[in-house]
């Protein structure tokens, strides 16, 4: 409806939370599991963890040495 009165919707901006010793990125399982890969897509994983975090989720979390690399447009 908001964008028939015509008002837009900013996106959130996503991020990958990539560790910075070891490079490998936080996924989200399931229901506050985490667990971490060497990569952070491709189309088995894409489909059954999640890779991209909101600014929102990682202000909630501890993500101690993991750094924060933006989600380009169209990833």
């Amino acid at each position: 409806r908001a964008w028939l009165d015509g008002y837009t919707v900013e996106k959130p901006q996503l991020f990958y939370l990539r560790e910075k010793n070891t490079g490998y990125y936080l996924r989200k399982k399931g229901n506050n599991e985490y667990g971490i890969t060497p990569h952070y897509s491709n189309d088995y994983d894409e489909k059954y963890m999640h890779y991209k975090f909101t600014q929102q989720e990682i202000d909630s979390m501890q993500t101690g040495s993991y750094e924060l690399v933006p989600v380009e447009d169209g990833e």
